[in-house]
């Protein structure tokens, strides 16, 4: 009796994706600094590096038939696969608002509905981690390291009250 092989296929999404993601981030240092440009040099080649590492482990365990491309995973089981598509569009939509909304109010409200698309259903649970990453990303990147992360109408009047 065969043992039956593991589906890597899906195994390929998040490298793919940091793939991708990488090449950007290489582009997009371009016009830094020196200093910031090598740092950025340095995590993108990890980075490259990492998935370099992970689709030669692949390959390797499909070249000698110990497993397939299948993206069997991604699609199993079934009844999870509203709840994946559900984080997928719920994150697009963060993304493509997060100019308008700012960092804070763009993470409450994800948070808010990820959370409500991942099964959770009592409001009070949902409102305390929202509000708790929501808060922690504010007082985190937008307070203490004043990043360039987009504001939007909460760090405009934090902003407003610590002036």
């Amino acid at each position: 009796m065969s043992e039956a092989r593991p589906a890597l296929g899906a195994d390929l999404i998040i490298p793919v994706l940091a793939l991708a993601f990488a090449t950007y981030f290489f582009i997009d240092i371009r016009g830094l600094e020196w200093e910031a440009k090598a740092n950025g040099v340095i995590v993108g080649t990890v980075l490259v590096a990492l998935v370099v590492i992970q689709l030669a482990r692949i390959a390797w365990r499909v070249s000698k038939g110990r497993a397939t491309l299948g993206t069997g995973p991604v699609w199993e089981p079934r009844e999870m696969l509203g709840m994946r598509i559900g984080m997928v569009i719920v994150t697009i939509a963060f993304i493509v608002t997060i100019p308008w909304t700012g960092l804070t109010l763009g993470l409450l409200v994800w948070m808010a509905v990820a959370l409500r698309v991942m099964g959770v259903r009592k409001p009070v649970r949902i409102f305390a981690i929202s509000f708790a990453v929501a808060a922690s990303a504010y007082l985190l990147f937008i307070l203490a390291l004043d990043s360039s992360f987009p504001h939007g109408p909460i760090e405009n009047a934090m902003a407003a009250l610590w002036a």
